[in-house]
């Protein structure tokens, strides 16, 4: 660690993997702190700066948020770097219960499934492998390094150079009364530290978590993590999802295609299925990769990727969408790209799911009012229904849309004729 500072502004800058207590340690510092200290979130506020380190003025330290998500936090700027870490099991658990349903993001019926569950334990085997190569590979000599076990059980002593560094003297009544007042708000049933018990969690799948702990402990070995599960990850379909995501990873003896050796260790995978369907697609072989496609929706019917892709293959091939895309499934599959649901919807018309076509429209009407195509289809396929006063909203929105749309234009004159007649 650098000298103590004798200037007036400091700064600490976080660089932390996620639920490894940063917001237990923000809490701390501001208690002990008070106003000096300005805390800057970073990922959130509209107001943010967006500089390194916090430009606000006013204040005599401040303290920026990282998890160096795409790791370009430089490592030279003039402060004290606060890099806090977690033994990746715990984490892993901790983080997926903070799991939560978005329209803006992939199905969140696709992400309670075990094929995602591996595949998102792939993604933060990586994301440790590159943290650990940043920040440990060769310690940042100006940074406190926190263990979120060591955080929670000995704070004081955690925290303690921290505030050297800040004030160059640490008052321990202060430190252990903003100690206090943290654990306080970390749970209000809990007044001790206890460890995480994780085979108490509702996302434990030790066959799921052994091999990702394993290819991290190996990968990472300055975190000195000791082992909580027994298991090996060479031969587990996780290493294989690992294979596809970090391209660093050496390919095991005797493979010299990434993808080939990743579809040996991981068959059947969605996510590796769909890229071998965009290789098919590359090669211009488009009935393989719709039959690539169909067999990962017949699988995992709520992977949106795989719907998006397929219609757009069988478009460029002039094929009708296969029956098992146009299930009411699609609706809950696509709920991030409107424009595969909107001509899933027209597949569902031409199949009589007439319901099902309703219900993926006004979804993407909601979610993406300009659409035109999807305001159309909805009005069409209302007055199909008998709902005639449903489908004049729809027919009305489509003329504001495209008021040169001849289409659109006598099927809202239709329905305003029929109401006009009742």
């Amino acid at each position: 660690m650098t000298e103590i500072q004798k200037h007036a502004e400091k700064a600490l800058l976080g660089a932390s993997i996620p639920r490894s207590g940063h917001h237990y340690l923000q809490n701390i510092l501001g208690r002990y702190l008070g106003p000096d200290l300005h805390y800057c979130e970073w990922y959130g506020p509209p107001d943010c700066c967006r500089q390194i380190p916090c430009s606000r003025l006013g204040y005599r330290v401040t303290y920026q948020k990282s998890h160096d998500w795409d790791f370009t936090l430089p490592q030279d700027v003039n402060g004290l770097y606060l890099v806090q870490y977690r033994h990746p099991v715990p984490e892993a658990l901790s983080d997926r219960d903070l799991m939560r349903d978005s329209i803006s993001g992939p199905s969140y019926n696709y992400r309670l499934t075990r094929d995602h569950y591996a595949w998102w334990l792939a993604s933060k085997a990586l994301f440790y492998r590159r943290f650990h190569q940043k920040w440990f590979e060769r310690r940042h000599p100006n940074a406190v390094y926190l263990n979120y076990d060591a955080l929670s059980q000995e704070p004081a002593s955690v925290v303690a150079p921290i505030l050297l560094w800040v004030d160059g003297t640490v008052d321990e009544e202060r430190l252990c009364t903003a100690i206090a007042e943290a654990s306080k708000s970390r749970s209000s049933t809990r007044e001790t530290y206890r460890p995480r018990v994780i085979e108490e969690s509702a996302h434990f799948d030790k066959d799921l978590l052994s091999p990702f702990e394993a290819y991290v402990l190996e990968r990472c070995p300055k975190f000195e993590f000791e082992p909580l599960l027994a298991g090996s990850y060479q031969h587990h379909c996780l290493y294989g999802l690992i294979l596809i995501q970090d391209t660093e990873t050496p390919l095991p003896p005797g493979e010299s295609d990434r993808l080939e050796a990743a579809a040996r260790l991981a068959p059947e995978h969605p996510e590796i299925n769909l890229r071998l369907a965009r290789r098919e697609v590359e090669r211009g072989e488009n009935e393989r990769a719709i039959a690539l496609l169909d067999q990962i929706i017949a699988r995992s019917p709520f992977f949106g990727q795989a719907y998006r892709l397929l219609v757009d293959t069988c478009r460029t091939a002039g094929k009708p969408l296969p029956r098992l895309a146009t299930g009411s499934e699609a609706l809950f599959a696509c709920n991030e790209n409107p424009g595969a649901l909107t001509e899933i919807a027209r597949a569902m018309v031409d199949d009589e799911r007439l319901v099902n076509a309703v219900a993926a429209l006004s979804f993407v009407t909601v979610t993406q009012p300009e659409n035109f195509r999807a305001n159309h289809l909805l009005a069409r396929t209302l007055v199909r229904l008998g709902r005639w006063t449903e489908a004049r909203r729809f027919a009305e929105r489509g003329v504001e849309l495209k008021s040169d749309h001849e289409a659109n234009r006598k099927l809202l004159a239709s329905i305003q004729d029929h109401l006009g007649r009742k």
